[in-house]
């Protein structure tokens, strides 16, 4: 699990630099890193780490598409790649969303792009279930019907609910901030931020939608929220408030580990 946790982190780096999300730095792969080091190692399950990895993977094709290059050939690999990491982890499934929001931000006129996700989707769930019926000779049984209920026990204990109320804190402030400042930008530079910011509530939408809620579902936070942090920091590096800001994302974690 631990190669993967690094891998994502050399993934990171490449969509930022790739797609330019920030200035030529590392603030974000630092800030990504400590925002992963927030859930404790024991609430990381290797399903949910493989599923972060796969939709990072989407994620990059997603941004991509501002370039409006082979979008059907992107937003079939975005969903392909989702539709697989919910086959690692369910709750992955949630962020299919994302795709669609690609398609709206970067290239809704085209009815086609809105399909073009279901039939990936299709595609998966076709090979998964060829794949199961040729080893098992039958088809999986667990297509069943839950009763949906509100569940965050897995929250109460301080060492999961400090990381938790943390990261909400800190999307609450952060990612605001970071839309406003693009609040002058003309429109089509604005898509990218927008699709981050659209990231950051989906990832607190599968975090809370998954139930019963687990805390490894936040590592789906990690990428937009060190993305919003970074550039934060970037356009307000000779403001005290950002210093403020950083000295509390540094510290406040390891005075918790200390507390807990």
């Amino acid at each position: 699990m631990s190669g993967l946790l690094i891998f994502s982190i050399l993934l990171v780096d490449f969509i930022v630099r790739k797609n330019e999300l920030s200035k030529k730095n590392s603030f974000v792969v630092v800030a990504y890193a400590f925002l992963l080091a927030m859930i404790p190692i024991s609430k990381l399950e290797l399903t949910g780490v493989v599923a972060h990895v796969l939709v990072l993977m989407a994620i990059r094709r997603i941004i991509s598409l501002q370039s409006l290059k082979s979008v059907k050939k992107k937003l079939f690999d975005a969903a392909f790649w989702i539709a697989i990491a919910a086959l690692a982890w369910y709750g992955a499934g949630g962020t299919l969303l994302l795709v669609f929001l690609g398609v709206l931000l970067f290239d809704r006129s085209d009815y086609r792009n809105w399909l073009v996700p279901f039939f990936a989707v299709l595609t998966v769930g076709i090979i998964y279930l060829a794949g199961f019926w040729a080893i098992n000779d039958q088809l999986p049984q667990y297509f069943q019907l839950q009763d949906w209920k509100f569940d965050l026990s897995e929250w109460q204990s301080l060492q999961t609910a400090w990381p938790a109320a943390y990261l909400l804190g800190l999307t609450a402030l952060v990612v605001p901030a970071y839309w406003l400042g693009y609040r002058k930008i003309m429109l089509i530079r604005k898509k990218r931020p927008l699709f981050i910011v659209f990231a950051a509530v989906v990832a607190w939408l599968v975090a809370f939608g998954v139930q019963p809620a687990q805390t490894h579902s936040l590592v789906f936070l990690m990428f937009p929220l060190g993305v919003a942090l970074a550039n934060l920091t970037e356009r307000n590096q000779q403001r005290p408030i950002t210093e403020l800001l950083m000295w509390a994302f540094l510290l406040l974690p390891f005075a918790a580990r200390t507390v807990i």
